[in-house]
C-alpha cells in the first residue's frame, strides 16, 4: 500500500491530523486570541512561496504589499485593529538586492496605509523565495468576531463585491499580462468594514481568502448548520461579469468558488440588518445580504431552484 501524501488529504484534513499530536483543540478562527483585560490580543501568520502563490510578472513591491495585506485581512475578519507586523523571509543567495528592496518597499507601503508598525523578524537563504508574515492586533472583548456565534435564521452577508480576483486570474492565464497579474495581488484588507460590522450586530465572520464556498463549507462543519445563498443577490465585479461572458464560465463559479477574495463574509440577526445597512450607506461601506443560515445543507438558489453546493472552494494541497 502506497504511503499517504499531503495531496491525498488536503489542507483541512491535514489540520485535523496535526491537532492529534497536541491532545487539545485550539480555536478554528482567522486568528488565535488571548484575553488581555478588556481586549483580546489577536495573532495570525501566513506564508507565500513564490513558486505557488505569486504569478509571473508581478513586481517585488506588489508581492511585499500582498504579503502584508493578506495577513492584515485575518485581523480584519475578527473585527480587530492590526498593530504590529513581523516577517520571516527566505531568498536564494544570488537574489538581487533590488528585489529585496522592492519586497520591503511593498510591505512598508501596506503597513503605513493601515497604521501598522514593523517589529522585525528573520531573513535566511534557501533554494527558493518564501515569504511569511506575522501580525499582532487587538479587539475589544465585546466586539470580537469568531467563526461561531451564528444562529438559524441569521442573514448571510458580505462586504464589497466578488469575482474580481478570479477574473484577474482567468485573464492572466490567457495572456500572462502584467496588468492582470498585478490585479491578482492588489487586495484591500477590510479593516474598516470589520470594525463596523463588529460594532453593529454581526454574530460571526471570516475573510474570503479561499472563496465563499470554502467559507460556508468550513462554517457548516464547525457550527452544524447550513446556508442558502441566492445567486441573484450576490454582487459581482464588472470584470467578473465580462470574463464570465467572454469565457463562458458561470458567474457563480467566478464569484463564489475561487480563492483570492479578501472581502468579509458575516452573519447578523435579521432584526439588526436594516439598521446596519442604513448606517453602512451613511458611512460609505458596501454590504449585501446574499442568503440565510439554515438547519439544512448548503444550497445555491438559482432561478428559483435550490442546487446543493458540493464544492468546497480553494484548498491547499488539493
Amino acid at each position: 500500500m502506497a504511503a499517504l501524501r499531503l495531496i491525498d488529504l488536503g489542507e483541512r484534513r491535514l489540520i485535523e491530523r496535526i491537532r492529534r499530536f497536541y491532545g487539545y483543540r485550539w480555536p478554528e478562527d482567522d486568528c488565535f486570541y488571548i484575553r488581555n483585560g478588556k481586549k483580546y490580543l489577536l495573532m495570525t501568520a501566513d506564508s507565500m512561496p513564490k513558486s505557488s502563490h505569486i504569478p509571473d510578472g508581478i513586481s517585488a513591491e506588489s508581492i511585499g504589499y500582498f504579503l502584508a495585506a493578506a495577513n492584515i485581512s485575518d485581523i480584519a475578519a475578527m473585527g480587530g485593529m492590526p498593530r504590529y507586523f513581523m516577517s520571516a523571509l527566505t531568498f536564494p543567495d544570488k537574489t538581487k538586492i533590488s528585489y529585496l528592496d522592492g519586497i520591503e518597499r511593498g510591505i512598508s507601503k501596506c503597513l503605513r496605509k493601515y497604521g501598522v508598525k514593523m517589529a522585525g523578524g528573520d531573513i535566511k537563504e534557501g533554494t527558493e523565495v518564501n515569504l511569511t508574515g506575522f501580525v499582532i492586533g487587538e479587539v475589544e472583548a465585546n466586539r470580537i468576531l469568531r467563526r461561531t456565534g451564528m444562529k438559524i435564521g441569521d442573514m448571510l452577508c458580505i462586504t464589497g463585491s466578488l469575482g474580481k480576483n478570479a477574473a484577474g486570474y482567468y485573464t492572466w492565464r490567457r495572456n500572462r499580462s502584467a496588468k492582470a497579474a498585478e490585479a491578482l495581488v492588489h487586495i484591500l484588507p477590510r479593516v474598516r468594514e470589520g470594525r463596523f460590522i463588529s460594532e453593529n450586530g454581526a454574530t460571526a465572520a471570516m475573510d474570503l481568502s479561499d472563496g465563499v464556498y470554502s467559507a460556508i463549507s468550513q462554517l457548516s462543519k464547525l457550527n452544524g448548520i447550513g446556508f442558502d445563498i441566492h445567486a441573484s443577490k450576490v454582487p459581482t465585479d464588472p470584470l467578473a461579469q465580462k470574463v464570465s461572458s467572454s469565457l463562458n464560465i458561470p458567474i457563480e463559479e467566478i464569484a463564489l468558488n475561487f480563492g483570492g477574495e479578501y472581502e468579509l463574509l458575516f452573519t447578523i440577526p435579521k432584526a439588526k440588518f436594516d439598521s446596519m445597512y442604513s448606517l453602512s450607506q451613511k458611512n460609505g461601506i458596501k454590504i449585501s445580504c446574499i442568503g440565510v443560515v439554515t438547519k439544512g445543507t448548503n444550497r445555491l438558489i438559482k432561478n428559483g431552484k435550490p442546487i446543493r453546493i458540493t464544492e468546497s472552494g480553494y484548498e491547499h494541497f488539493r
